[in-house]
C-alpha cells in the first residue's frame, strides 16, 4: 500500500533529481565556456609569461575538477543501481597515477602492489570516484602520497595515506552523512561516491593517522569473473 508519505517523498526525489540533471546541464555550459577561453588564452598568450600561463592551467584544472564533482553529486541524488563488473586495479591506479603526476609534479606518490587484482565493483562511476579521491588527497598532502594494494584472498584492500594535517569529526562524518556535514571533507566527493560503487562485502574507512595526516582504506571483494 503507498501511504500519502510516500508520495510525497517520491514527488521530493523527482524534483531534486530534476534539479540535478538541470544543474548539471547549466553548469556544463559554464564549465564549456571556461575549457574554451583557457584554450584562446593559451595559445595567444607569450611563452615567456610563465606565471600567466600557470594561472591559466590551474584554471583549467579547478574547472575540470568542478565537473567532476558536480557529476559525483549528480550520481549520488539519481541513485540509480549499481551494476557489477570485474575491475583490474592495478592498470587502473596506474593510470590515474599519471595523471596525477601531471597534475602534481612536485609530490611524490608512492604506489606499491603485489599481483594483480581483479575486484567487484560498478566501474560506471568507480574510476570517477577514485580520480576524485586522489585528487582531493595530493591538494591536502605536504610532501607524500602512498597507495597500497594488498591482496588476500576473499578481498582486496586499497590503502591511500598522506601526510599533512588531518581531519575534523564533521569531516570524517562525510562518510556516513554527504552533504549534511557543515564543512567540506578533505577528502572530497570521492569517497560518498565510492561507497555506491563498491560492491556489498566492500567497505570504506577513513581516519586520521597515528602521526598526522589522513588514512583511508577501500576493502573489494575479490572476483576471478561476475
Amino acid at each position: 500500500m503507498v501511504t500519502e508519505n510516500d508520495g510525497d517523498s517520491a514527488m521530493q526525489a523527482e524534483r531534486t533529481q530534476r534539479l540535478a540533471r538541470l544543474l548539471r546541464h547549466e553548469v556544463g555550459d559554464l564549465l564549456q565556456s571556461v575549457y574554451s577561453t583557457v584554450a584562446v588564452l593559451s595559445e595567444r598568450l607569450p611563452a615567456e609569461l610563465k606565471l600567466e600561463r600557470r594561472l591559466i592551467s590551474d584554471l583549467k584544472n579547478r574547472a575540470e575538477l568542478c565537473k567532476g564533482e558536480l557529476d559525483a553529486v549528480v550520481e549520488l541524488v539519481m541513485q540509480q543501481p549499481t551494476v557489477p563488473e570485474r575491475i583490474e586495479l592495478v592498470p587502473l591506479i596506474g593510470t590515474l597515477l599519471t595523471q596525477l603526476e601531471r597534475r602534481f609534479p612536485a609530490l611524490p606518490v608512492r604506489f606499491s602492489a603485489g599481483s594483480p587484482v581483479g575486484v567487484k565493483a560498478d566501474a560506471r562511476i568507480f574510476a570517477s570516484a577514485l580520480w576524485l579521491l586522489l585528487v582531493a588527497v595530493c591538494q591536502a598532502a605536504q610532501k607524500r602520497v602512498e597507495i597500497t594494494l594488498v591482496a588476500g584472498k576473499d578481498h582486496a584492500e586499497c590503502r591511500v595515506e598522506r601526510d599533512g594535517y588531518g581531519a575534523t569529526a564533521d569531516q570524517l562524518a562525510w562518510l556516513e552523512r554527504p552533504f549534511a556535514t557543515t564543512q567540506h571533507a578533505l577528502f572530497g566527493l570521492g569517497l560518498a561516491l565510492l561507497q555506491r560503487s563498491v560492491w556489498p562485502g566492500g567497505e570504506v574507512v577513513a581516519a586520521n593517522g597515528a602521526e598526522g595526516g589522513v588514512s583511508i582504506r577501500i576493502r573489494f571483494p575479490v572476483c576471478a569473473s561476475v
